[in-house]
């Protein structure tokens, strides 16, 4: 699924797929196995699928996973970082940790700032 910048109109390229993390062979084995009992391997309460309905493997699922891991750029996070994401050029997720979680989001329509004038208007010092 290819997406375009809302502002620019310039493709991204494609979005995220969801079969990095809502595919069966991307939970716990014993997480899959438990559901699979209990709704059987067609009545999974979510899964991917590829476009004709056939399953896609669990090496499939594998070789993507580990190609996002080859190319992930980790950071080490510190007291009152900030992280801005682009929702429409970049696959994000997170590394599992211990300790509290703070998560804020503010979403807004894309703005070019070309066509806004300042809120204060400068002056001559």
């Amino acid at each position: 699924m290819w997406t375009c910048n809302p502002t620019s109109r310039r493709c991204c390229g494609p979005r995220q797929p969801p079969i990095a993390f809502l595919n069966e062979w991307a939970l716990d084995p014993e997480v899959r196995e438990y559901l699979v009992d209990v709704f059987g391997g067609d009545g999974l309460p979510f899964n991917t699928r590829f476009g004709d309905g056939g399953p896609i493997g669990a090496d499939v699922v594998r070789t993507i996973n580990e190609a996002y891991d080859a190319h992930a750029a980790r950071e080490r996070w510190e007291a009152g970082d900030l992280l801005l994401v682009d929702n429409v050029r970049t696959a994000h997720a997170r590394e599992p940790f211990e300790g509290p979680r703070e998560v804020v989001v503010a979403m807004a329509d894309a703005v070019r700032l070309a066509d806004r004038s300042p809120a204060i208007e400068p002056t001559a010092s």
